[in-house]
């Protein structure tokens, strides 16, 4: 066994007094492309918030290269970890040139600025996930798909290790969906990036992580491939609704629909 790039180690973590993640432990190895799924308010953002060092655990143990994660600097960490949250709203008037540039923040001093190798970085980011032609305009201005892109442009640009996403393609048209999915997957397959993501569509799920991990109520249900975790009875259980399980002809990945017709 390789050793782990992440890791938690019987973590428990509670807003207030109301617990959230309860005793919770797992793995990830460098270059895994993993999608966290479960319910609403099942705990998804908060672990990978846990993973990312933005939350401190209560009780438990959260390794970085089997180093304590807060015994890291942020800066040094920043350059290992990216994280993408679900909102992109920005107060100041930026240009998505300046937001894809603030990913070379971690590698700056307080008193240094971008020289050239930082903005042929963010060019090549822009490159990959085909912003270049919105570099002037206004973030502010530009659709929820494109904003998604400079944001993960602003990620690749931070060049890390593991990018952390939460609901990455969520509120967006089928379109860019794909457009998303498919450049982390060229990260993780090119570039050996080590991709974990909450997730909600169990199909595109299937699809695209090798790995899933299910969760409900802070706890663990079922870790594994898509065929393992993707069982009947077990999804019924967790979302509470009886489902169809059917398997994509072409490349096995799961379809899921309701038992029931919905009534109109």
């Amino acid at each position: 066994m390789t050793n782990a790039i992440l890791q938690l180690e019987d973590v428990s973590f509670a807003y207030d007094r109301d617990p959230v993640v309860k005793h919770l432990s797992m793995r990830v190895e460098p270059g895994e492309f993993i999608g966290i799924l479960g319910p609403n308010g099942s705990g998804k953002s908060t672990l990978l918030k846990l993973l990312g060092g933005i939350l401190k655990h209560d009780s438990g143990n959260v390794k970085f290269r089997e180093k304590d994660l807060h015994g890291y600097k942020r800066k040094v960490l920043a350059q290992s970890i990216a994280w993408l949250p679900q909102e992109h709203e920005m107060v100041f008037p930026f240009r998505v040139a300046e937001i894809i540039l603030m990913g070379r923040h971690p590698y700056l001093s307080p008193w240094t600025f971008e020289g050239q190798k930082d903005f042929d970085i963010a060019d090549r980011a822009m490159r990959t996930t085909e912003t270049t032609h919105l570099s002037e305009r206004q973030f502010n201005e530009i659709s929820g798909g494109e904003k998604q892109r400079v944001m993960m442009a602003c990620a690749i640009a931070q060049e890390p290790e593991v990018m952390l996403l939460d609901e990455p393609t969520t509120a967006l048209d089928i379109k860019y969906q794909l457009e998303i999915l498919n450049i982390l997957l060229d990260l993780n397959r090119n570039n050996g990036m080590t991709l974990i993501l909450a997730m909600h569509d169990l199909h595109l799920a299937s699809k695209y992580c090798r790995r899933l991990i299910l969760i409900d109520k802070g706890n663990i249900v079922k870790d594994g491939t898509p065929e393992e975790v993707l069982q009947k009875g077990i999804l019924e259980t967790v979302y509470g609704v009886q489902l169809k399980i059917l398997r994509d002809p072409d490349d096995g990945s799961v379809m899921i629909s309701p038992e029931s017709p919905c009534i109109r």
